[in-house]
């Protein structure tokens, strides 16, 4: 997937975001996910990257299909914009949610979920 294509394609004229928007993206998802049972948020950060913002690291116990229904209803009830587009792809390392939204500026970015463990640290 070229984020740049779809970029330019989903938010044209809009620049990346920087500043109050983007750190309040990274503590969103950390309330969010922290919040919720079967989730803890290993860690967000801000990467950079206009391709891929912010990045974020967490733990999930919950099952299909239900993990994918929750994660993208927090994340287009809660955290996105007005406009967004996200996809799950799903790979050796985990299961990464990859996410565009915007309005006058754009924010991209990952979450990882590790779903292999079978309890979370309390």
């Amino acid at each position: 997937m070229n984020w740049a294509a779809l970029i330019a394609e989903h938010a044209p004229n809009c620049p990346a975001s920087q500043g109050d928007d983007l750190r309040e993206m990274q503590e969103d998802i950390y309330y969010h996910f922290s919040k919720m049972d079967g989730f803890e948020v290993v860690r967000v950060e801000q990467t950079g990257d206009k391709e891929k913002q912010v990045i974020a690291v967490c733990i999930s116990t919950m099952e299909d299909p239900f993990f994918k229904i929750v994660v993208a209803h927090v994340w287009q009830r809660d955290l996105a914009f007005d406009n967004e587009w996200h996809l799950f792809e799903t790979n050796e390392m985990g299961t990464v949610f990859r996410f565009l939204t915007w309005e006058d500026e754009y924010i991209s970015g990952e979450i990882w979920f590790d779903r292999s463990k079978g309890d979370l640290v309390p």
